[in-house]
């Protein structure tokens, strides 16, 4: 057996998924000491819940279930195991906010760069043109064909960081948001 299965349904008012942990330490890290709900997930357990409910659109409805040997659910399990993790994603959400506030920066940075590379291509041109300097002069050429690299390497990072990157964290900051608030059951094995 995987040590977490995963099975897709159709559930009362939307999809349905039946994560299946092969036992109790899969889904929370076993080096966590704290009781439940305080109890973090694993890395594995929470890219692959977060991986999975990624697939959906985030107004959609999902509903989940999480499976665990019967020996192994702790008393009020059923409470505690959804509670901890709507509690583990809901934590998660600062980080990425973090992280969100920290790539913003960067992506003015980059737009700031992108500008400045601009003016001094627009100064370059101005200048050639004002005083009829010949571009195919060796000199001329090769700073022409860097300022033109530069200008394009600028330009796509601040494109991929605004309609890749960013646009990405956001995703996973809705994605958590939603996960901390979905319905979880649990069933024993």
């Amino acid at each position: 057996m995987r040590a977490i299965a995963v099975e897709r349904g159709n559930g009362d008012e939307g999809a349905l998924l039946l994560f299946t942990f092969r036992s109790i330490s899969v889904l929370f890290d076993p080096d966590d000491p704290a009781p439940l709900p305080e109890t973090g997930l694993t890395g594995h357990a929470e890219e692959t819940l977060a991986g999975y409910l990624n697939e959906f659109r985030i107004p959609a409805p999902v509903e989940m279930i999480i499976s665990l040997p019967a020996a192994e659910m702790p008393p009020d399990g059923s409470t505690l195991i959804p509670e901890a993790i709507r509690q583990h994603f809901a934590l998660g959400i600062g980080d990425i906010i973090h992280e969100q506030r920290i790539s913003r920066r960067e992506g003015i940075y980059s737009l700031c760069i992108a500008i400045g590379n601009a003016l001094i291509a627009l100064l370059f041109i101005s200048i050639i043109t004002v005083y009829d300097i010949p571009i195919e002069s060796p000199p001329i050429f090769l700073i022409g064909a860097f300022i033109t690299i530069m200008n394009w390497v600028t330009i796509w990072d601040t494109y991929e960081h605004f309609l890749y990157d960013f646009r990405g964290i956001a995703r996973r900051r809705r994605l958590y948001e939603k996960i901390s608030r979905i319905p979880i059951s649990m069933k024993g094995y």
